[in-house]
This record gives structure tokens, C-alpha cells and sequence, in this order.
């Protein structure tokens, strides 16, 4: 028998629940090397919070933030050429900037830093600085989780909330 069959066998001869979290290990390490480079950083960024977390209720909360990478569609790469790049829509930068504005009014309102907020919301500080400066644009999701640390209504920081 050579080593590829042996392998096989072996393999074969696991129990079944040890064959599920192989599968699901497989089907895992395919995704996130799937996700941009910045989106698998992030993610590695919370599994690093994850184990220092105080308690289960933030190990849920960044479980769910987790989640959310995961759950992005798969980002597909296309050659691009420099120039034509197109920025955010001129409503959507608005937004943006408007939101951003005003989770670092509330925040500084807060006293509390990019960090702290961050640690409190379960993202990491990297995500709200960009949040902050208008450079990627917030999901519902993560307003929710930013609105709770700072504890205030999601509509006091995205004026489209429900």
C-alpha cells in the first residue's frame, strides 16, 4: 500500500465527528483564503480579542463580528487599471462622513478612545478609525454594535435608521 492509499485509510478509519470538523476545517481555511488581505486581517484581529475576551457575552459579541467577515460575499479580482478606480458615490461618501462625524462626536463625547470604543463594540480599532474617517461605509451591524457601546439609539448615529 503506498502512502497516498495509507493516508486514505486512515482517514477512512476516523469516526465520523472527527470527518465533520476536518470537512468543516477545509471548507473554513478555503473561505478566508478567499477574503481580502484587510478582511482576513481583521478577522484574526478578533479570533486574537476571542481568546481574551472577559466573558462569554463578549466572546458572543465578537463571534458575531466573526460571523460577519465570514458571511461577506467572496470578492472575485479583476485586473484594474490605475484611474479608473471609482470612488464611493457622492451620497454614499456623504453618508459616510456624516456617520463617521458622528461616531467620533459621540465617542469623544464618551471620552472614550478609537480603542475603547472598539473593545466595547467588539470591533477592531482599525475598522472604527476607518469608519470614522469616511474611508469604508458602515453596515447596519456594526452601527448597532457602535451605538450600543456608546449607549444610544443606532438612529443617533445613522439618520436611515429604522
Amino acid at each position: 500500500m503506498n502512502t497516498k492509499q495509507q493516508q486514505i485509510q486512515a482517514y477512512n478509519d476516523l469516526p465520523s465527528e472527527v470527518k465533520q470538523v476536518i470537512l468543516a476545517l477545509s471548507i473554513l481555511t478555503e473561505r478566508i483564503s478567499s477574503l481580502p488581505k484587510v478582511d482576513r486581517d481583521e478577522l484574526f484581529e478578533l479570533l486574537q480579542e476571542w481568546r481574551k475576551a472577559d466573558g462569554q457575552e463578549d466572546q458572543k459579541s465578537i463571534h458575531r463580528a466573526m460571523e460577519e467577515i465570514l458571511a461577506q460575499n467572496p470578492v472575485s479580482a479583476k485586473p484594474m487599471h490605475l484611474g479608473e478606480e471609482k470612488p464611493m458615490s457622492r451620497g454614499l461618501k456623504s453618508w459616510s462622513k456624516h456617520v463617521g462625524q458622528k461616531i467620533k462626536q459621540l465617542r469623544e463625547s464618551a471620552q472614550l478612545t478609537q480603542v475603547q470604543l472598539a473593545e466595547k463594540a467588539g470591533l477592531p480599532q482599525s475598522h472604527v478609525s476607518r469608519l470614522e474617517n469616511a474611508e469604508h461605509s458602515a453596515t447596519h451591524l456594526t452601527l448597532e454594535k457602535i451605538a450600543k457601546a456608546l449607549g444610544v439609539h443606532v438612529g443617533e448615529i445613522d439618520p436611515c435608521a429604522d
